[in-house]
């Protein structure tokens, strides 16, 4: 027998995760009263929006999220959708409502936070860190480091993607604020646990370098050592 251990037992591949997913949602067809087969093209396009968006809300927008249910109709020899404003909820807004909601009594607590926007700019559709940039975050960083119970927010923007779609900016943007997120760590000795990064979807501004910037906000708790 080979000494070389296997995959641990809890690990679960994303092909077994599909397939325990889709199970579920053929199990809850066949056990019910009515035999639906659009229920099960509801829950599976639902899945598939999911997956696309990388778990985003925000990615896709509403024409996106028709074209892949119709996809699936059409796959299960379904006519088109008679009223898609009646589409259940989301399978992905569903199953996040009650993490939304307990973040959002959380970020409801009394706290404060410091802001300081465009702590680094990037180049055209880069996500790398210029020295420039590097030396400018090593400035800020005494005032950015979270002590106590202090949370270091980085927010990347993005406009700039080479493939110029929304999912492309966005991933772009979490790019540029994990770059910071981990100059930050590697060059600043940042606890990880208290630095995290985000990308913000949605821009006001159409162009200019605070598009192609990351943004850095320290949330203070109230009840945190000052």
């Amino acid at each position: 027998m080979s000494d070389e251990e296997g995959a641990p037992a809890w690990m679960v591949s994303f092909g077994d995760m599909m397939t325990l997913i889709l199970t579920f949602f053929i199990l809850l067809v066949s056990m019910s009263k009515e035999q639906d087969i659009g229920l099960v093209a509801s829950g599976v396009g639902s899945f598939l929006v999911a997956v696309r968006s990388f778990g985003l809300p925000g990615l896709m927008d509403e024409n996106e999220k028709a074209s892949t249910f119709e996809e699936v109709r059409q796959r299960f020899n379904l006519p088109p959708e008679p009223d898609p404003n009646k589409r259940p909820e989301d399978v992905l807004d569903a199953s996040s409502l009650e993490i939304i909601r307990t973040k959002a009594a959380t970020a409801l607590a009394p706290h404060d936070q410091i802001s300081q926007p465009a702590i680094a700019i990037f180049e055209r559709g880069s996500s790398e860190l210029t020295p420039d940039a590097e030396r400018y975050i090593d400035l800020l960083a005494p005032m950015l480091y979270p002590a106590g119970g202090q949370t270091l927010l980085l927010e990347g923007h993005a406009l700039d993607a080479r493939n110029a779609t929304r999912q492309g900016n966005a991933l772009l943007a979490f790019a540029r604020a994990n770059a910071v997120r981990s100059y930050l760590i590697e060059a600043h000795d940042f606890p990880k646990t208290r630095v995290s990064a985000r990308a913000w979807l949605r821009e006001i501004d159409s162009d200019g370098p605070g598009t192609r910037s990351v943004d850095a906000r320290l949330v203070i708790p109230a009840d945190a050592p000052r």
